[in-house]
């Protein structure tokens, strides 16, 4: 999670999401944009890349 926070402030992007046990569950969206943008994509494979080096 520190991870992706650092992500999201350099992105200036910050996701909705929760922290039970071993799991983490991300909600990314642009409310303003009313749906899906490039900058929700990048964050996105942002998190994928983090979560690849964590072996997951």
């Amino acid at each position: 999670m520190t991870e992706v926070a650092k992500i999201a402030e350099e992105l200036d992007h910050h996701p909705d999401w929760s922290n039970s046990w071993n799991t983490v569950e991300i909600s990314i969206t642009n409310h303003q944009a009313g749906g899906i943008t490039e900058v929700d994509l990048y964050m996105c494979a942002r998190i994928e890349e983090t979560a690849k080096r964590w072996g997951k």
